[in-house]
């Protein structure tokens, strides 16, 4: 049977994306939850519905190819597929969805998307189309059902609460600089976090944690980490108490990138995480269009 394609037509197809996403990935190691950008960006002045492109055989979905973005900027993401349909569909999608993104009309100049490194097919494709390595930081995990962390007490002062306060995360956030901080805002209102955990100390807010669950796969992200230098070391009595809140939730695996601040990484370590993939960000960039 032909393969159709067509462009976006309303807020249904983002549950259609998000949903064979979700199918898609859900054997690839270490994969985050998704996101809420794809919704965000149908509701923003750049939106084109050429950013989404889905191809049928009759009615059932078997690949599609999006992208959100900001400026020149463009967050491409794969062309996901049913497994019997790669190849030529996939090259296919390409051509329509970077080719809008990087044409006159858009704009784009700046192509970057990540992956794990254990993600081999979708590494290579990208890089069989001009991608290359712009940077690779490791992804540490816990295993949440035998963490035993008996030298760590839950102290005073730290809270469990749904979602993720961005007030709270930038008042612990002191050691950033303002541009890190216009980037954690910027990225931050793309995550759909579940649940955070505040520490406070007698002299104000100490640490603000965010996490993020993938419920079909039980793999947890430590997303956002905020902690206050002039404040003794809350992290680890943060995930001290996040733990039981994993648990609640059928979590399964905790992952993290790099922790900043002295001494975070040996906190880590002493938990019991430990380096399990890398994460990769692939870039391009071409000649403007002005």
């Amino acid at each position: 049977m032909a393969v159709t394609l067509r462009n976006y037509r309303g807020p249904d197809d983002i549950d259609l994306q998000n949903a064979f996403w979700v199918q898609a990935t859900r054997e690839l190691p270490w994969c985050w939850k998704p996101t809420i950008a794809p919704v965000l960006y149908s509701k923003g002045a750049q939106f084109d519905p050429r950013s989404r492109c889905f191809a049928f055989e009759d009615d059932r979905l078997v690949g599609y190819m999006s992208f959100t973005g900001q400026g020149k900027f463009v967050s491409l993401g794969y062309p996901w597929v049913l497994p019997g349909y790669e190849g030529a569909l996939q090259e296919t999608l390409y051509e329509r969805v970077y080719g809008f993104a990087a044409s006159f009309e858009h704009g784009g100049t700046t192509f970057a998307q990540r992956f794990r490194q254990p993600w081999p097919t979708q590494v290579s494709f990208f890089e069989r189309h001009g991608f290359t390595e712009a940077k690779s930081t490791p992804v540490y995990a816990l295993d949440v059902r035998s963490a035993r962390i008996p030298e760590i007490s839950i102290v005073p002062g730290i809270e469990v609460r749904q979602g993720f306060r961005w007030e709270e995360f930038r008042e612990c956030a002191s050691g950033y600089a303002e541009e890190e901080l216009k980037m954690f805002e910027l990225y931050f209102r793309g995550v759909d976090f579940d649940f955070s955990v505040t520490a406070t100390s007698r002299s104000g807010r100490a640490a603000h944690l965010g996490f993020a669950i993938r419920p079909d796969t039980g793999f947890a992200e430590l997303i956002a980490v905020a902690r206050d230098p002039g404040v003794p070391d809350m992290l680890a009595p943060c995930l001290a108490s996040s733990l039981h809140e994993l648990r609640s939730r059928n979590v399964l695996f905790l992952g993290t990138g790099p922790v900043p601040g002295e001494g975070a990484l040996e906190t880590l370590l002493r938990m019991g995480f430990n380096q399990v993939s890398e994460q990769v960000l692939l870039s391009k960039s071409i000649a403007g269009n002005d």
